[in-house]
């Protein structure tokens, strides 16, 4: 069977690129940004259906970056493209974007280093940021720049236009407040971007608003009110419009769900009360999760090298070998002398070196 090396195309997109992409003519309104406009703004007189937001996708390589241009909604996005991070980095100066698609890898500017730049910008909190590059076939480089230069999601490439944006709807669902579209009562937007913002460390309790000795009755009608107002429903228009305003509202109400059948369960309700008095853990927990994470803390006697291992676990769960492997390198700091966590590392380090071969071939 004849096999082809990889190259650094997308070709699900390349089909539909030369269909889509609208190069900017010369002598278009003075308003317009510079560069290669991807995407046609509404006609004049005409109301747009759903709100058009502004992308740049600045990329080495022209046919993925045509493709990706090309696989955003025209009625939805509307795309300037760059094939260097020093010429998106004088756009983005001037103009500003919602959304930013970067390859890792381009002249000028690298991708990593232009992400970071603009998360620590004026205005980095609200910017949607996605970083894309065939390297982030390996998940834990993904992962790690990441966290290393505060992008949103990353994208291996090859992808597909469904992979892309699905990604982008979860980049802006990070970023972008309900509230700004408008899409809902003040009141109401207000409260999902309040409430999506600190999601991840409410305890169920919290987040059905009901005291930590609260009976079973309590519980079902914490969570049918809860469901009135979260249920997607109730907001199915939004589906369509604004599907990451109702990605927002959905995950929101997935989590009020799930406090609901572990709270209702005494024997799950037990295990999660343990786990959030221990180590607060405001999520229910697997047993073999739990499992794990108590073998591996066996690992080690000191309190200081305990938080390290739980480091450790948290990293593989996410799928970051590296970042598994510098915390317990920081355990190891602590007890120099302890062969099982010595044993773990190396066991990492040759997971890590499986990975990275496979990558090359």
């Amino acid at each position: 069977m004849e096999t082809k090396s990889p190259t650094r195309t997308v070709p699900t997109l390349a089909k539909v690129a030369l269909k889509k992409v609208a190069v900017a003519r010369p002598g278009a309104p003075a308003a317009a940004p510079s560069g290669v406009q991807a995407a046609v703004a509404p006609r004049p007189g005409t109301e747009p259906q759903t709100i058009v937001r502004r992308v740049l996708v600045a990329e080495q390589d022209e046919g993925v970056r045509n493709a990706v241009a090309a696989s955003l909604p025209r009625d939805r996005f509307q795309v300037w493209t760059y094939g260097d991070g020093d010429s998106a980095y004088d756009h983005l100066g001037q103009h500003g974007a919602d959304l930013v698609i970067l390859g890792r890898e381009m002249p000028g500017l690298q991708g990593t280093v232009l992400c970071d730049l603009l998360r620590k910008g004026k205005n980095g909190e609200g910017l949607a940021i996605v970083l894309m590059s065939p390297r982030y076939s390996n998940p834990s480089l993904g992962a790690g720049d990441c966290g290393a230069f505060g992008a949103d999601e990353f994208l291996p490439l090859p992808t597909t236009p469904d992979v892309l944006m699905d990604k982008v709807e979860q980049a802006l669902v990070a970023r972008e407040p309900v509230e700004k579209l408008k899409a809902l009562p003040p009141a109401l937007a207000r409260q999902v971007d309040e409430l999506a913002a600190k999601l991840d460390t409410l305890s169920y309790y919290e987040l059905l608003e009901i005291p930590f000795e609260a009976e079973r009755g309590d519980i079902q009608v914490a969570f049918h009110q809860k469901s009135l107002v979260y249920h997607p429903d109730r907001h199915a228009r939004l589906k369509a419009t604004v599907p990451h305003a109702f990605e927002k509202i959905n995950t929101i109400y997935k989590r009020i769900s799930e406090a609901y059948k572990v709270l209702s369960h005494p024997a799950n309700r037990h295990t999660y009360n343990v786990g959030l008095r221990r180590r607060g853990a405001v999520r229910f927990e697997p047993e073999s999760t739990r499992r794990r994470e108590e073998k591996d803390l066996d690992l080690v006697t000191t309190a200081e090298a305990r938080n390290f291992v739980i480091q450790a676990v948290e990293c593989r769960g996410f799928g970051d070998l590296e970042g598994a492997r510098t915390a317990l390198e920081h355990a190891l700091r602590l007890e120099p002398d302890n062969q099982a966590l010595q044993d773990r590392i190396a066991a990492i380090s040759k997971l890590l070196f499986i990975v990275r071969t496979q990558n090359r071939t």
